[in-house]
């Protein structure tokens, strides 16, 4: 019996230095071109989630359910292991309801951190998204880390508390972000297998029955951090401000990050982390089909003055003391 102890011990042992040179080495990271051509076969969530939502039309797609809340079925193996994810006290994460600018706006922040206009190589995906990506990957990323997560402030990692992490959160208007989540769902077929109508789809999301849940409890559980700075640096970051006056909410970025820029420097941020920029840069990658538009105002294009309405309603019964408030400008 001692003997068997001891052998677990060096095993165990083993198993971490094994780890970590794996971790020192990034070996991972040099075989994830390698990988990627196969990602697609390993796409399938029929095995990683645990529930299903379905719309009035009967069409469903997979999503874990943990502790009550709705998620991609990324597998609860890694949704349970999310509170224990190492976090550095360099690293700045960047949060914010799907479909609301993250993948723009992690590209800015890689940049500030950086110090280079630079498009990071894979993306927010592999770049850091704790809610899908294995410790091994997240380990193995240089410092400063953007990580990134769609998760609420008390379901993020217990180390993002403790190093008081400084947090950017994106927001959008509600109505494209709606459009461009149906389209993210239906984009994604291997992972969603989704073929509902924009309609049925509505009707879950303004439900909040969709993965990640509702878009208005998302921003109300971060309104009382950001009316109260004091508790946790939180930096709301609107998508319509960035589009309308990409320099001056970079800055505004950086001033929150502590990092020094100069005009020049943010100018080059501007012209590479456009949308054009980022789609073509994305191409061939597996996050290709994420990069649909970027437009403000494309909701009219989608939806009925019905579901237009819906929205509104739902955003006075529930938003009306909340820090954000939309504006539907083109």
């Amino acid at each position: 019996m001692l003997l068997s102890v001891e052998r677990m011990g060096l095993l165990q042992r083993f198993k971490s230095f094994l780890y970590q040179q794996m971790v020192k080495y990034q070996v991972i990271l040099y075989l994830l071109p390698m990988l990627q051509p196969f990602a697609k076969y390993f796409a399938g969530t029929g095995s990683k989630g645990n529930h299903r939502i379905t719309d009035k039309s009967g069409k469903s797609f997979p999503v874990c359910k943990l502790n009550g809340k709705l998620f991609p079925a990324f597998g609860l193996g890694r949704l349970q292991t999310i509170p224990d994810v190492s976090i550095r006290r360099d690293d700045v994460l960047l949060g914010g309801y799907p479909k609301t600018g993250c993948h723009w706006v992690h590209e800015i922040l890689h940049m500030l951190v950086n110090g280079k206009s630079e498009l990071t190589k894979y993306g927010k995906g592999l770049g850091g998204m704790i809610d899908a990506i294995p410790d091994i990957i997240l380990d193995s990323l240089s410092s400063p880390r953007v990580l990134n997560s769609h998760m609420l402030y008390d379901d993020l990692p217990k180390g993002v508390k403790e190093h008081r992490t400084k947090i950017v959160i994106t927001v959008r208007n509600p109505k494209d972000t709606v459009v461009s989540f149906y389209n993210h769902v239906r984009n994604l077929e291997e992972f969603y297998t989704y073929t509902g109508e924009f309609n049925d789809y509505f009707d879950l999301w303004i439900e909040g029955n969709v993965d990640y849940g509702s878009y208005f409890d998302f921003y109300l559980s971060w309104d009382e951090l950001l009316k109260n700075p004091e508790r946790h640096p939180v930096l709301l970051v609107k998508y319509e401000d960035i589009k309308a006056q990409p320099m001056e909410n970079i800055k505004r970025i950086a001033q929150f990050l502590e990092v020094d820029v100069t005009d020049e420097f943010v100018a080059e941020i501007v012209e590479k982390t456009s949308f054009n920029s980022m789609k073509s840069k994305r191409a061939k990658d597996m996050s290709a089909k994420l990069f649909r538009k970027g437009k403000v105002g494309d909701w009219r294009n989608w939806l009925s003055e019905e579901q237009s309405e819906a929205i509104d309603k739902q955003w006075q019964k529930k938003m009306q003391g909340c820090i954000y408030q939309p504006h539907y400008n083109e």
